[in-house]
Formats: structure tokens, sequence, C-alpha cells
């Protein structure tokens, strides 16, 4: 069988591609897309690298671990949080290999080995096939194992330039609300808490009422505070077929004595709390 520089690049980056995304999903990361593409395409000049110079410091254990800390690093940026991602990739890539050597014991096509490495004699469309099943697990059924219990009730601080607000926001598993855009998980605020998080220009656009036509509120909140980063998240709810609430991006979230850079904060026009036990809602893996 005869194994092609190029075809291995493309497929391995591919398959980097669909892990590291899986990783994301898992580990409530932010989607940067090009992030994603340069570590799936580092790892891909890995495995080209591995076959090309099949030298134990390369293509042994210590090469494949700096090479996976490498990409998740370059995929998620240099962080706390890229630790437990880096343990995600690890597990999602072994969950990956596993079904793939099941696959070929079951074929009966056995393994390939290449200057010590073992390729699969499986078609790139299979593997790219199984990599997406793998994926869509960890959107679905392992994304539901690893969130947190819920029900748990902690401070929670928004910054955004010189301005801070802090509120009792419950853990509630339940909120699946994700930034399309990046896949980052959305804290959902009452409406109140943007009088005290914008400079007054902007504060006073914010209500109830104008909170309820967010396609009219955005382009005003745009020009009143082009900082925001603002943008509109779709939402569904019990009794509710779909909207959109209006968001932007904080500066950073305190999340008990734990911060988080970045974040992203929707603001509802309706109570998130039936007694006011608390006053903004994140989802469970934050």
């Amino acid at each position: 069988m005869t194994i092609y520089v190029d075809g291995l690049f493309l497929l391995n980056t591919a398959l980097n591609g669909l892990l590291l995304l899986g990783t994301a999903r898992l580990g409530g990361a932010a989607v940067v897309w090009w992030r994603i593409v340069l570590g799936a395409a580092l790892g891909g000049g890995y495995a080209v690298a591995a076959l090309v110079l099949p030298w134990p410091a390369v293509s042994g254990l210590a090469g494949k671990l700096l090479s996976a800390a490498a990409m998740t690093v370059c995929a998620f940026g240099f962080r706390r949080q890229t630790v437990k991602l880096g343990g995600v990739f690890l597990a999602l890539s072994a969950a990956l290999a596993g079904v793939v050597l099941a696959v070929v014991e079951i074929m009966g096509t056995g393994l390939m080995l290449v200057d010590g490495g073992a390729y699969y004699p499986v078609s790139g469309k299979a593997l790219l096939l199984t990599a997406a099943a793998v994926y869509v697990l960890s959107r679905t059924v392992f994304a539901q194992l690893v969130r947190h219990t819920g029900g748990e009730v902690f401070p929670l601080e928004l910054r955004s330039g010189s301005k801070a607000v802090k509120l009792t926001a419950l853990r509630d598993t339940g909120n699946t609300l994700r930034d399309p855009v990046t896949n980052e998980e959305v804290v959902v605020a009452e409406w109140q808490t943007a009088r005290g998080l914008l400079p007054p220009e902007a504060a006073a656009l914010v209500d109830a009422a104008a909170l309820r036509n967010p396609a009219e509120l955005l382009p005003r909140l745009l020009a009143a505070m082009p900082s925001g980063k603002w943008r509109l998240i779709p939402f569904r709810a019990v009794g509710v077929s779909g909207g959109m609430l209006v968001a932007m991006r904080c500066d950073a979230l305190r999340i008990g004595k734990r911060t988080v850079r970045g974040g992203v904060v929707a603001f509802s026009p309706t109570p998130v709390s039936d007694g006011g036990g608390y006053t903004a809602l994140i989802g469970g893996s934050i």
C-alpha cells in the first residue's frame, strides 16, 4: 500500500479539525476558526513529519504528546482552561482510534506498519465519517455527560471597561444557549444589568420594551457603543417557538473565585427567576 504525503496531510488535517471542534463543544471553549484550522494543519504536518522522519523523538509518545499540546494551544490559546481542553482532545482522539480499530478488526484488514508506525488500511472517506460521528456524539451525548449537575447559586461579576456589575447566578443545565458564531456559552442576565454595565448613552437605550424588538435596538446600540461587539443570539424556550436576545461581549466574567476572560452576556426582557433568588443564568460548562 502506497502512502502519499499530500493525502496524509489533508486527511489528518481534516480529522484533527473535527476532533478540535468536538473538544471545543465538550469543553465549552470558543471556536475561532482560523485557530482551529491552524491547529489542525499543525497536526497534519506532524503526521507527515512522523512518517518522513521516523525518529523516536518525533514519532514516539513524547512527540505525539507534544504535538497534541501544540495543537490545543494553537486552537484555544495559552490559558488555564487549555489544560482541560488538552485532556478532552486526547480522550476524543483515543475514542476515534478505538472506533477505527474496532472497524478494522471487524473488517479483518489488520494494521499496516510503516517504519514502526501503525496505519489503518481504511479509506479516507470512512475515517472522515467516523470522525464526524465522534464529533456528533461530542455535541449530543458526551456534552450532556460532562455537564455539572446544576442548581448551584453563586456570585457572578460582569466586567466591561471600567464598569462592573455583581449578580447572583444559577447554574442551569437546561440553559444550552450558545453564540452560533463562536460556540461560546452565553450568560443570560435580566435587562436591568445593562444599566450598571454600559455607559450612560448605551444604558439609556436598554429596557424591557426595547429588548422585545432586538432588530431595531441592535443598530442603535452599535452606534452608541461599538466596543460592545453586539450580536443577536437565537433562542427557544418553553412556550416560545423562537426569538432573539441582544447580547454583548464582556471583558471578563468572575464566577465565584474564578475569572474567565471574555464572555458573552445576553439581556433578557423578562425575569430569569420566579422568586427573585437570582438574576442571571449560566450553562453547565462555564
